[in-house]
């Protein structure tokens, strides 16, 4: 305020000059006293002026400086964290690790102002280096380095980097477990914003020195708040950016990572356990390259807000890139839960997705794997939910792992690749079980089952086997030989005058093939077979498929007179309503239930139950597994329509098989 003094003092002394001279001294004096007052006053509102500027562009700098480190700081907490090793700091990175560190550093660090990073060891020695000359030297500001380890403090320092002056940040990097930080993290920033920052603090100052301190007073308080939102602003952008989806806004894959150690921590904390659930969706590609990555983006935006939808406030739902989504499942600790929500989510895709103007029907493969029955650690459990993903699109529905789905063993690998020279070479073989009438003691048909009679490990059983094919094309192969051995071998008991039928298994990879219903057509026709004599057996995962093509295939195959069965009813999740969906002749039940019948009410209950709805659909029971008399007299009580199982015969070569089946007709004459 003091500047406004000089104005009733400049007012009289030009009033005194328009004045009579009659006192020179008068005259003379205040102009000597106003000049001296005048150049005092500039001098000091100068230097005033000046000490103002100083500081205003030392706190800018300091302020840009702060939030330069600020960025370091958020670079080793939050963007590396998770990615540093302590090897990474012990000596040279390998190529491995630095083609891994150069991939997030350069797409999620270098950018902006960001110039450089490198790698300290504890002495001062570079271990990485986004520039490459300078790995393995030791360079001038090391000191600075070798301090950040010994005191555990953040230091910085200004020097020139490729004719540019940079700010240096050297953050210390600490791991679990360690007392001493294992090296220092230095990040490189370009100098010019924050001498840029510094510039733009001296602007209020500049004009007219009577009015610069009420002009810095007044604009110094708004100027530092639109400094700091800017700031925090950027701040909250940055970790919007590091934690999120920018597409869908769900969980990116690192917050996603941190949630799955936090569902750890939880569940270990707890006794609890929780499911992890992988999920994409099935022909996406197309949809990219048929409609564009407009539509296809459009596509995932709905698929993200659908997910939402269906999962619970505690669920984490993240989008891991592409059309890959994983959800974390709290509380979900066994294969029921996880496989009702998984039920929920394919629901949720029922309805089209309507995309400008297209209506868009999709669906999706879902694995899942369960802590801590599947894995102990994250890396196992997405290993593991990843394989159950496979398998889903094998099955075409939702899958939580087992063991035999894991072919990612060196023994599962060499399996694989000899199963084809298998098939070439005349290996497989085919054994058959019969299926009996409990009401009759007659056999009405024969279940083919495939053997591999390996060269060096013996005869295979199709658990040790099957799988693995199934995660593969070799399945087809495998059920095309087993469908025209199998009808190859009934046109004999035909002509033997053995009047029985044989079953098939079939694979979801089969049912996805179009060419199937023209195959087994074909078979028929070759070996002269009536339709009604082949059953094909149909994983109970089909069911609850909602491909359309794969209803009408089996219905056109039911229409000619081929008869279909449900194989392993009981051992998913599949109801007996949507058997309505398909033309079922026949209900095979799991070997699970059927074991404990007479024994466990519960079991004996659930086989009694589908027994009864199972007529009154009108379709046939079979009961898989039967292993003793007293369990085959408990499904005669029952009302079961057949059975199969050790108690009547073990699956045999073609030839022991005709003499069981020329025994039983001699018994009967």
């Amino acid at each position: 305020m003091r500047p406004a003094a000089g104005t009733p003092k400049r007012s009289l002394l030009l009033g005194r000059l328009k004045g009579p001279r009659t006192d020179p001294s008068r005259v003379q004096r205040p102009p000597r006293l106003v000049l001296r007052f005048a150049v005092s006053t500039a001098v000091l509102l100068s230097i005033g002026a000046f000490v103002i500027l100083v500081f205003v562009r030392q706190h800018a700098i300091s302020q840009a400086e702060n939030a330069a480190v600020f960025h370091s700081r958020f670079v080793v907490r939050s963007v590396l964290g998770d990615r540093l090793r302590p090897v990474d700091f012990a000596g040279r990175v390998n190529a491995d690790r630095t083609k891994l560190l150069d991939g997030v550093v350069r797409s999620d660090i270098l950018v902006g102002d960001s110039r450089a990073l490198e790698l300290y060891s504890p002495d001062g020695r570079i271990t990485y280096s986004t520039s490459r000359p300078a790995v393995g030297s030791i360079p001038a500001d090391a000191a600075k380095a070798r301090s950040a380890v010994s005191s555990g403090d953040v230091t910085k320092t200004v020097e020139t980097m490729d004719g540019h002056k940079v700010l240096k940040v050297f953050v210390p990097v600490p791991f679990v477990g360690s007392a001493q930080p294992a090296g220092v993290l230095a990040l490189a920033q370009d100098y010019a914003p924050i001498t840029a920052a510094g510039r733009k603090g001296l602007l209020p100052v500049i004009g007219v020195l009577q009015l610069v301190l009420l002009t810095l007073y007044v604009s110094l308080f708004p100027l530092l708040r639109r400094v700091t939102a800017r700031l925090r602003g950027q701040v909250e952008q940055i970790e919007k950016l590091a934690l999120y989806d920018a597409l869908t806004g769900l969980a990116n894959r690192r917050l996603f990572h941190d949630r799955l150690e936090q569902a750890f921590l939880s569940a270990q904390r707890n006794g609890a356990g929780f499911a992890l659930m992988l999920l994409d969706l099935d022909r996406f590609k197309e949809i990219n390259d048929t409609l564009g990555h407009q539509t296809g983006d459009a596509v995932l935006e709905h698929l993200a807000t659908r997910l939402k939808d269906v999962s619970r406030a505690s669920d984490t739902v993240a989008r891991l890139g592409g059309d890959e989504f994983a959800l974390v499942l709290l509380g979900a600790t066994d294969s029921a839960s996880a496989l009702f929500v998984a039920e929920r989510i394919r629901r949720a895709l029922d309805e089209p997705f309507l995309i400008d103007g297209m209506s868009l029907e999709l669906e999706t493969s879902i694995g899942i794997a369960i802590f801590p029955r599947h894995g102990e650690d994250a890396e196992q459990l997405l290993k593991r939910a990843d394989i159950a993903l496979y398998a889903s699109k094998d099955a075409h529905a939702p899958v939580v792992y087992a063991a035999e789905h894991d072919q990612h063993s060196v023994d599962g690998l060499g399996l694989v690749a000899q199963i084809r020279n298998a098939i070439d070479k005349g290996e497989l073989i085919v054994h058959y079980q019969p299926e009996v009438d409990l009401a009759t003691g007659k056999t009405l048909r024969l279940e083919a089952l495939v053997r591999w009679q390996h060269p060096e490990r013996g005869m295979l059983l199709p658990d040790a086997f099957i799988p693995l094919a199934r995660q593969s094309a070799l399945v087809r192969p495998i059920t095309r030989y087993v469908l025209n051995a199998a009808l190859e071998q009934c046109r004999a008991w035909q002509d033997a005058g053995i009047d029985v039928g044989v079953a098939v298994n079939l694979a979801g990879r089969d049912l996805s093939d179009s060419r199937l219903e023209e195959e087994v057509s074909e078979a028929l026709r070759r070996w002269k077979i009536e339709p009604q004599l082949l059953e094909l057996e149909i994983p109970e995962s089909a069911v609850m498929s909602e491909h359309d093509r794969i209803h009408r295939m089996l219905a056109r195959l039911s229409e000619r007179g081929v008869r279909v069965a449900i194989d392993d009813f009981g051992s998913g999740y599949a109801s007996l309503g949507h058997l309505k969906q398909l033309p079922v002749d026949v209900l095979k039940v799991d070997k699970s239930f059927v074991q404990n019948i007479g024994t466990d009410e519960e079991d004996d209950a659930i086989v009694r139950s589908t027994i009864d709805l199972a007529h009154s659909l009108g379709v046939a029971v079979v009961a898989e597994g039967v292993e003793s008399e007293e369990v085959l007299q408990r499904l005669r009580a029952l009302s079961c329509d057949l059975a199969q199982g050790f108690c009547l015969a073990r699956p045999a070569p073609a030839a022991e098989m005709t003499e069981w089946l020329l025994g039983r007709k001699s018994v009967a004459a």
